[in-house]
């Protein structure tokens, strides 16, 4: 009786410390895969508060399109809104009043006006020919996903990539 008891409790543990190991290595892997956003987000913050007097954050977006470009949203020390645009190279960056474009809420409802079959997944603001753009990816029912970018500026359409 009691050496089936041992074998039992031995298997219990065996599952509990494998279980154990698939949990600490899931753990290590997203903690590394997510290294590179944090770092990016933590540099935009940087530059934004260099280059742009931010006070605090609100939004951060990694935008890739022609170029990486790294935005941040937030309140500058006078307490405007702003959004700073980040090349990915640093140079050049661009600080825009926020209330000179549209947000992600207002752009979002655009989208969703628009393409109502379309369940947004991710917005993120940058630059697409040199001028500030909102992308937004998309999915619809069959799930395929879908790329739509709009100008920052007026909401107007620029382009759309099934």
């Amino acid at each position: 009786m009691d050496i089936l008891k041992s074998k039992k409790n031995k298997w219990i543990i065996g599952i509990v410390a494998f279980l154990l190991l698939i949990l600490v290595s899931g753990t290590i892997l997203f903690i590394r895969s997510n290294r590179p956003m944090q770092q990016a987000k933590k540099e935009a913050y940087d530059l934004a508060q260099q280059y742009a007097k931010l006070e605090t954050m609100e939004n951060f977006y990694w935008f890739n399109r022609e170029q990486t470009y790294f935005t941040v949203t937030g309140v500058d020390q006078s307490g405007k809104d702003i959004v700073v645009i980040i090349p990915k190279s640093g140079e050049n960056i661009q600080v825009l009043n926020a209330a000179d474009g549209l947000s992600e809420d207002a752009v979002i409802q655009q989208m969703q006006a628009a393409y109502p079959e379309i369940t947004v997944e991710k917005a993120a603001l940058g630059k697409f020919r040199d001028q500030p753009a909102w992308e937004i990816t998309g999915k619809d029912g069959q799930g395929t996903i879908s790329y739509y970018l709009f100008s920052f500026e007026n909401g107007e359409e620029i382009q759309n990539v099934s």
